[in-house]
């Protein structure tokens, strides 16, 4: 799972094997201290439509 700015790539996290809910969760946790209110610098976030960026929690964290 990469975090990626305009600038190239900030963090990542590589897994043996599918991303779960809960580790896409955590990894998330982790980069949220790095993201800044819109219109600033990394202040948007883009996830595809796979089922674990639904998640409750996930939702409740970047909004």
């Amino acid at each position: 799972i990469p975090t990626i700015t305009l600038n190239g790539i900030i963090a990542y996290n590589i897994v043996q094997g599918p991303i779960d809910m809960e580790q896409f969760l955590k990894f998330l946790k982790e980069q949220m201290p790095f993201t800044n209110p819109y219109p600033g610098p990394h202040s948007i976030l883009i996830m595809d439509n796979c089922c674990i960026h639904h998640g409750e929690g996930i939702c409740h964290l970047v909004e």
